[in-house]
């Protein structure tokens, strides 16, 4: 049995390959001290050349992903096979600098008690917990979802290993879609404006939501009252008639209260469709922006 991110077990070891936490999902435990030393020893040859991001490493059929934050600690996750992990490396980091902002005095000693850790074990429930509510939203997202970038979040990664696992996984792609979130463009038209695929830009969106950088919000179209005034408008702007009988139909469903993947579901026509005549209306509609909650 494993988390529902497949992670087996989450391990810690001391400068020097001793163990001091282990939490096991299943209550088994791979993770002996036959392979803490192995991993010691390996990452102290990376750290001669400076890397000290989440690495990898195949075993027995499973992966190890594992940090060294400090000269203080090593961090390892035991996943399953293909458990997701560029989220894996975000939840890592994370119990990584939540042990260490509790337990420096503790991990300073000479002969650490274990006993003193393992209380760690309800941080780890806890992140897990909010990392697997923060992957259904990001599963769930679509092209008509709003990112907008959690500036103090994002500041704050400056100082983390986050902003290179991004770059290294998404090369300069990762760099084009951060610069073009404005808090008010979809999925779709940052990918229209880019040049590339949704799915391209979901997964770069994907990752940093996960990462806890970005929020997502759900577009929920607004269109001023069927009156004389916007029936003028629509006849200055030249909608065509297809458009229009579109538009009669939809309108009473943009009050606000339904995104529009719902609304263009009701009159049955794709979102992207709907999308395309409510963006030739300007401001005559609005878009109430709803946030999805974890």
């Amino acid at each position: 049995m494993s988390s529902r991110l497949r992670v087996l077990e989450f391990m810690v070891l001391k400068a020097g390959g001793i163990p001091v936490f282990h939490y096991s999902f299943s209550g088994a435990q791979r993770l002996d001290e036959l392979l803490s030393g192995f991993l010691s020893a390996i990452t102290s040859f990376a750290s001669e050349f400076g890397e000290r991001s989440v690495q990898s490493l195949s075993f027995e059929g499973s992966e190890l992903l594992y940090e060294q934050t400090s000269d203080m600690a090593m961090f390892i996750f035991l996943v399953e096979s293909g458990a997701p992990e560029k989220v894996l490396r975000a939840v890592l980091r994370e119990l990584s600098e939540r042990f260490l902002s509790r337990y420096r005095v503790e991990l300073d000693m000479d002969v650490p008690v274990r006993e003193l850790f393992l209380d760690f074990k309800h941080d780890v429930l806890e992140v897990f917990a909010r990392y697997e509510s923060v992957m259904r939203v990001a599963s769930s997202l679509g092209p008509f979802v709003v990112p907008t970038i959690i500036r103090e979040q994002w500041e704050h990664t400056s100082s983390r290993g986050l902003l290179d696992d991004l770059h290294r996984d998404f090369g300069i792609t990762a760099t084009r879609v951060v610069e073009a979130i404005d808090g008010k463009k979809p999925l779709h038209e940052i990918a229209l404006s880019l040049g590339l695929e949704e799915e391209e830009v979901a997964q770069v969106v994907e990752y940093l939501t996960i990462a806890g950088v970005l929020s997502v919000a759900r577009m929920h179209p607004v269109v001023r009252a069927d009156d004389t005034r916007f029936d003028a408008y629509l006849d200055l702007v030249g909608l065509p008639r297809r458009d229009y009988n579109l538009l009669k139909r939809a309108s009473p469903l943009c009050t606000g209260e339904y995104p529009l993947t719902v609304v263009s579901e009701r009159i049955g026509v794709t979102a992207e469709r709907l999308y395309e005549v409510l963006s030739k209306l300007g401001d005559n509609v609005q878009w109430r922006l709803v946030e999805v909650a974890a």
